[in-house]
C-alpha cells in the first residue's frame, strides 16, 4: 500500500490563511445578513429575495473572477508539471470555488432559514431555490468561459491589432481612463452582468406563468450555453489559461496575491504617534499590512454591527460581537511578534521592551477612530445607545490595544531581554 507523501503540495489554491480568513468573515456576515433580512418572511417574499440575491451573485460573477484568477499564483509551478488542458480547467474552476459558495450559502439561508417554519412550503422554496442557484451556476460559468479565454483578444487590443474603433474615439477624448489591453475586460463585465440580468427577469416573469415551470428554462439554457462554449474549448484550455495569465502579469505586475495591494502607510501619516515611537510604528504597521489586509476586515465587521443593530438584535449580542471584533483586531499584532516580523536581537537593540509596547499600543490604535466612527453613526442614528457607550467602548478599545501590546510584547522582547 502506497505511503502518502510528506511533502507539500506543489500548487496552493488561495494567498494563504489571511485570504481564508477575509473569505470566511465575508461569508458569515453574508449568511448572517441572509438569516436577518429573511427572518419571518413568507414564501412569495423568499422567492422575490432570492431572485434580487441573483442579481448581486451576477454582479458578483461579472467583476471577481478576473482578480481572482487572474494573474495566478502558481504559472511557474504549472508551467514545470505540464498539466493536462483538463486538469488545468478543473484547478480554475476550483480556485473559482469560494466565491460561488459566498453566492450559494446565503441563497440557501434565504430560501429555508424560518426557525418558525423551516419544513412549511417545502415546495415553494426549493423551486425558488433550484431556479436561483441554476441562474448561479450559468452566471459564473458563462463569465468564467469568457474571462478564462479573454488573453488574445485583450493582448490584440494592447498591441493596437484591435480596437481601431476604440483608439479614434480616445483620440476625441471619449475613452475610458484604462490600458487598452484591460478595455475588453471592462466591456465582458458589462456584458456578462447583462445576461445575467436578462436570465433573471425571465426566470421571474416564467415563474408566474406555465405553473412555474417557465422559470426553469432561463437557467438552463443559460448553463447549456455556457456549457458548450467551454467543451469546444477544453482541449485548448492550457493555451487560453497560459495566454491570458501572460497577459494580465504584464499589464497589472506580478502573479502574486498580496495581503493589501494599496500603497505603504507614508510616515508622514502618523502625525498622531509620539515622534519617539513614530519610526517603530511605520516599520510595524508596513509590516502588518503586508501580512493582514486588517482594514479589510475591520470595514467587513461593521458592515456586520450595522447589520444587527438595524434588525435590533439583543444589546447582549452586540456587546459579544464588539468584544470578538476588538479582541481580534488588537490580536492581530501577535504577527508583529513572530521571528520573521521581528528579530528578537535586532528589536531590542533597536528599543527597550517598554517602548516597544507604547509603539505596538499605537499601532493597535490606528483603527480607534474608525471604530469610534462607525459606533456613532449607531449611536446617532438609532435610540438604543447613546454616546455614553461609544465612549465605553472606546476605553475599552484602547485597554485592549495596551493589554495586547505588552502581552506580546512580553512574551517577545521580554522573554528574549529575561534570557540575556
Amino acid at each position: 500500500m502506497p505511503r502518502p507523501s510528506s511533502l507539500p503540495h506543489p500548487v496552493r489554491y488561495s494567498a494563504g490563511w489571511a485570504s481564508r480568513l477575509a473569505y470566511g468573515l465575508l461569508l458569515g456576515l453574508l449568511s448572517a445578513a441572509a438569516g436577518l433580512l429573511a427572518a419571518g418572511a413568507d414564501p412569495t417574499t423568499r422567492a422575490a429575495g432570492l431572485r434580487l440575491w441573483a442579481l448581486v451573485g451576477a454582479g458578483g460573477f461579472a467583476v471577481a473572477p478576473p482578480n481572482v484568477l487572474f494573474p495566478d499564483p502558481n504559472v511557474s509551478v504549472l508551467q514545470r508539471l505540464n498539466w493536462s488542458p483538463p486538469r488545468l480547467l478543473r484547478y480554475q474552476a476550483w480556485r473559482l470555488g469560494p466565491l460561488f459558495l459566498l453566492a450559494a450559502v446565503p441563497a440557501l439561508l434565504i430560501a429555508y432559514g424560518d426557525p418558525g417554519g423551516a419544513f412549511r412550503h417545502l415546495g415553494i422554496k426549493t423551486a425558488a431555490l433550484g431556479q436561483v442557484l441554476l441562474l448561479l451556476v450559468g452566471t459564473a460559468l458563462d463569465s468564467f468561459v469568457h474571462f478564462a479565454t479573454l488573453g488574445a483578444r485583450s493582448q490584440a487590443w494592447h498591441e493596437g491589432r484591435a480596437g481601431q474603433w476604440y483608439a479614434r474615439a480616445v483620440e476625441k477624448g471619449q475613452g475610458l481612463s484604462l490600458p487598452r489591453g484591460l478595455v475588453p475586460a471592462f466591456f465582458a463585465t458589462t456584458r456578462c452582468f447583462t445576461v445575467a440580468v436578462a436570465a433573471v427577469v425571465t426566470t421571474a416573469l416564467g415563474a408566474q406563468v406555465g405553473g412555474g415551470l417557465l422559470g426553469w428554462i432561463p437557467g438552463l439554457l443559460l448553463i447549456g450555453w455556457a456549457g458548450r462554449r467551454l467543451w469546444r474549448r477544453r482541449a485548448a484550455y492550457d493555451r487560453h489559461f497560459y495566454h491570458t495569465t501572460a497577459f494580465y502579469a504584464e499589464v497589472l505586475g506580478g502573479g502574486t496575491v498580496a495581503a493589501s495591494d494599496r500603497e505603504p502607510v507614508p510616515h508622514d501619516a502618523l502625525y498622531w504617534v509620539p515622534s519617539r515611537w513614530r519610526p517603530a510604528v511605520w516599520a510595524s504597521v508596513r509590516q502588518l499590512d503586508r501580512r493582514l489586509p486588517l482594514g479589510r476586515l475591520v470595514a467587513v465587521a461593521h458592515l456586520g454591527l450595522w447589520l444587527f443593530c438595524i434588525r435590533g438584535v439583543a444589546p447582549a449580542f452586540v456587546t459579544t460581537y464588539l468584544l470578538v471584533v476588538l479582541t481580534g483586531q488588537v490580536a492581530a499584532c501577535a504577527v508583529l511578534g513572530t521571528p520573521s516580523a521581528a528579530p528578537r536581537p535586532f528589536q531590542i537593540a533597536l528599543q527597550s521592551v517598554g517602548d516597544w509596547v507604547g509603539a505596538r499600543t499605537f499601532v493597535n490604535l490606528r483603527w480607534l477612530g474608525p471604530h469610534v466612527g462607525s459606533l456613532a453613526l449607531v449611536a446617532l442614528f438609532g435610540t438604543t445607545y447613546g454616546w455614553a457607550w461609544v465612549g465605553t467602548w472606546a476605553a475599552v478599545h484602547v485597554g485592549l490595544s495596551v493589554a495586547a501590546a505588552a502581552i506580546v510584547t512580553l512574551a517577545t522582547e521580554g522573554a528574549a531581554r529575561a534570557a540575556a
